[in-house]
């Protein structure tokens, strides 16, 4: 069966509630360093990231993947 678990990790600013970046990716690693990445390339100061915050979504499997 094929894993279908995505990480999403989101950057907060300035005590902001408001997401600034968010990315997923299919490993944890991949998806904090597409985020960074996503933060560095808009030109962001790292000095105003107050969290980042990383979780994990179950993705569901369709009766097709499940036969």
């Amino acid at each position: 069966m094929i894993d279908k678990t995505e990480f999403v990790t989101e950057i907060y600013v300035d005590n902001d509630n408001d997401v600034m970046v968010e990315e997923f990716a299919f490993t944890e690693k991949a998806s904090v360093d597409t985020a960074i990445a996503s933060f560095n390339a808009m030109g962001f100061d790292a000095g105003t990231i107050v969290r980042i915050e990383t979780y994990q979504v179950p993705q569901h499997y369709t009766a097709n993947e499940l036969a």
